[in-house]
């Protein structure tokens, strides 16, 4: 069975940027794990939340955008939001090669190394991941931990983020995009992923401007855009199958 695994910083981070293709890949038979390096409890509350119960709720918002999703299994790593790049080095290691021995996937997605909008958290958790992957083929490395698993693939997120809205290409210009790797059409996944993004309540003032307040943000329903990082480029680029070789 195919696995995919989806290495965040925070709650929504999975459903802005890979949405429509953790659907996808559930629909195809795809096993999808989600590991989420906080609970957002330094984020915005919209005003519906205390600050002290916002790590519940966020972790709440995070379980029903995952279940709309068809997301198989979350794992919190239990770090501060906005300290992420603090974590232990060693301790991280640990718990991304037990997860990734244990899920076994041929993909990975992450943040790129500059986070996409330059996020500390997204540039510590890709990091992060960037570290534990040759760790966890490695059987060297934490040999209690489970048989040693090579990913397949790691994938980074798009060259051009959903707050650059003026800044993405038309969907005919994205296979010219550098970093434009795989390009995948997730229309007929689309309500799936603006019913996971609505879950996020406590974050739709930040999230209702670049998803749907305007005509162009329909563009984020129609295709995700992701960079290869580790792995064998396939055959023909860009791919639209996040397994093919």
């Amino acid at each position: 069975m195919k696995s995919l695994l989806f290495i965040a910083a925070h709650p929504d981070d999975e459903t802005f940027v890979a949405g429509g293709t953790i659907a996808k890949c559930v629909s195809e038979g795809a096993t999808v794990t989600l590991a989420c390096g906080t609970r957002g409890e330094r984020g915005k509350t919209a005003g519906l939340v205390s600050a002290d119960k916002l790590p519940q709720v966020r972790e709440q918002e995070l379980r029903e955008a995952t279940a709309i999703l068809g997301v198989s299994a979350v794992h919190f790593l239990g770090y501060t939001d906005r300290q992420l790049g603090e974590a232990p080095v060693d301790e991280m290691r640990r718990k991304l090669v037990a997860l990734i021995r244990q899920t076994r996937p041929e993909v990975v997605i992450t943040f790129d190394a500059h986070g996409y909008n330059l996020h500390p958290d997204h540039m510590a958790i890709s990091r992060f991941t960037s570290d534990a992957l040759p760790a966890a083929a490695d059987g060297r490395w934490f040999r209690e931990l489970g048989a040693p698993h090579q990913v397949k693939r790691l994938l980074w997120t798009r060259p051009v983020p959903p707050f650059r809205l003026h800044d993405l290409p038309e969907i005919a210009e994205i296979p010219a995009m550098p970093g434009a790797d795989f390009i995948i059409d997730i229309e007929p996944w689309a309500e799936k992923k603006k019913a996971a993004l609505h879950a996020y309540q406590t974050q739709k003032l930040s999230l209702e401007p670049i998803f749907f307040a305007t005509p162009e943000a329909a563009r984020h329903f129609r295709t995700e855009v992701f960079r290869l990082a580790i792995g064998p480029r396939p055959a023909t680029v860009p791919a639209h199958d996040l397994f093919v070789l």
